[in-house]
């Protein structure tokens, strides 16, 4: 198995119920659309300028999906829909067929798995410095890193303002704590005086 590509900061990433609506709907033919019935008036990927706008000042924060997108369409797929400045971040999926196999059962076992879960473990595969994680999906958190995750309300995801705040203050956090870390392993200066 491939070692999975990492970065110092990465934030994992949902997409219904953070950067659109939660009433996302999948038809054979139509493929993934917004239901007109729950969500009226909504766009898939509404909310995406708002992410963008804050990743903006963390060139560095690296993506990775979290979402059942890498399932269905898939994490290729799923990526050419979103703009340029956010593809170019992502580094891979919490769901992987080489990671996790195509296996029906296996990707049965996935999907019930907790996203908590799927995100822990994913994170210790690829043992980035710091990470976060932005969600609607709240069960099954464990308790050891509740403080890494981002609740979105599924209905407002990132328009929400207190979430927009969270979002900066814990990006900040992380990118603080990454300069500290790197200025206690640089080397020392040499004076010409």
């Amino acid at each position: 198995m491939s070692t999975p590509r990492s970065a110092d900061v990465v934030l994992y990433l949902d997409l219904d119920g953070v950067v659109h609506h939660e009433q996302v709907l999948w038809h054979p033919h139509k493929g993934i659309y917004m239901s007109p019935y729950e969500a009226p008036g909504r766009s898939l990927f509404e909310w995406v300028p708002i992410l963008e706008a804050a990743l903006d000042p963390y060139p560095s924060v690296a993506l990775v999906l979290s979402s059942t997108w890498c399932i269905r369409p898939g994490y290729s797929a799923t990526l050419k829909r979103l703009p340029l400045s956010l593809r170019s971040r992502f580094i891979g999926g919490t769901y992987h067929k080489r990671v996790h196999g195509a296996d029906p059962w296996n990707l049965a076992m996935f999907r019930g798995m907790p996203r908590g879960e799927q995100v822990l473990e994913d994170a210790m595969r690829r043992k980035p410095r710091q990470w976060l994680a932005l969600d609607d999906d709240l069960e099954g958190w464990p308790e050891a890193c509740r403080e890494n995750l981002i609740a979105c309300d599924g209905t407002t995801g990132l328009s929400d303002g207190e979430v927009q705040r969270e979002l900066g203050e814990k990006l900040q956090r992380c990118h603080e704590e990454l300069l500290s870390v790197q200025s206690d392993i640089a080397p020392p200066s040499i004076s010409t005086s």
